[in-house]
């Protein structure tokens, strides 16, 4: 029978609130250039083929870009740096459905902002239907908010420092030096 991480590992080696909050600026700041790019990118052509769909590419990238990030190496630029990683129950990298449910927050709050970009009138030649669905979408966002706010709070007061989407992806955040190299490396992956 494998062992659970938590029977492992001691309640220092889960990473708390300011290192998590830490890490978000390192990745903020590894990741705000390329990303402005690939919106100008975006936007630039999404107004001159009159469509959403450079913009729902943008949407996929990014998304993608995190989840797979956080399947094959346990986390972003600013996680790997800080030497903490994302892993599932058993100490491995998390499955990819983990890595999923772990950042549907940030897929439905990027989703909402597409429609929210599509339709704000900045992009005149757009479908209509994003304008109708502009106002909804802006305001989901805002209750989005509350609810990422929430969870973020989660890590102040959970046991092992799970925020909500931590604890619905069933993954923990740990620092690095607690892992097994055995464990995390190969063997327990994806379970």
């Amino acid at each position: 029978m494998e062992q659970d991480i938590t029977e492992r590992l001691a309640e220092s080696d889960y990473v708390g609130f300011w290192r998590r909050v830490l890490i978000s600026i390192l990745d903020f700041l590894i990741l705000a250039l390329p990303i402005y790019f690939i919106n100008r990118w975006a936007v630039s052509a999404a107004e001159r083929y009159q469509s959403g769909i450079p913009l729902w590419i943008e949407w996929a990238l990014i998304s993608l870009f995190h989840i797979v990030l956080v399947a094959k190496y346990g986390g972003t630029p600013g996680r790997l740096l800080m030497k903490t990683r994302i892993v599932n129950m058993h100490g491995g990298r998390p499955s990819l459905k983990q890595a999923v449910i772990r950042y549907s927050f940030l897929l439905v709050n990027t989703l909402l902002a597409v429609i929210v970009t599509a339709g704000d009138g900045t992009l005149s030649r757009l479908p209509e239907a994003y304008a109708n669905w502009a106002p909804l979408a802006s305001d989901l966002t805002g209750f989005l908010a509350l609810i990422i706010i929430i969870d973020c709070l989660f890590i102040v007061f959970s046991m092992r420092n799970r925020a909500l989407h931590d604890m619905m992806a069933g993954t923990y955040v740990v620092n690095q030096s607690a892992l097994l190299d055995e464990c995390y490396g190969a063997g327990k992956d994806n379970e």
